[in-house]
């Protein structure tokens, strides 16, 4: 089973520039309307498929959805688990724990931190 990874892990890795593939596992409308900085587009749908021609098994891999009640990300750690992955992350949370920690996305139409204060 994949281990879980909190918002302030993931930006603690990604700011020491750690050596790990950041998957996003929403569709492409999603990601490009908002994803996490570095994060790679590759839904649910795709993944198996991807995984297989696009990484390596010996990668660190951390995926991650929308946000704690959807299951995409835990489908996503399983799905890789399965086809041989052994170093696979579970972001918590996903993009909305990513937001409400008071880290910034990009895309299309990131939400500012004015927009978050809202929440």
């Amino acid at each position: 089973m994949a281990r879980l990874m909190s918002s302030t892990e993931l930006h603690q890795r990604i700011e020491k520039g750690e050596d790990f593939v950041l998957i996003d596992v929403l569709g492409n409308d999603d990601f490009s309307q908002e994803h996490i900085p570095g994060a790679l587009n590759m839904p649910l749908s795709e993944l198996r498929q991807r995984a297989k021609k696009d990484l390596s098994k010996n990668q660190r891999i951390v995926v991650y959805g929308k946000d704690h009640d959807e299951e995409s990300s835990n489908e996503a750690a399983t799905m890789l688990e399965e086809l041989g992955f052994r170093k696979v992350a579970d972001f918590d949370g996903g993009l909305m724990a990513w937001k409400k920690a008071g880290f910034l996305t990009e895309g299309e139409q990131p939400e500012t931190l004015g927009e978050m204060a809202e929440l």
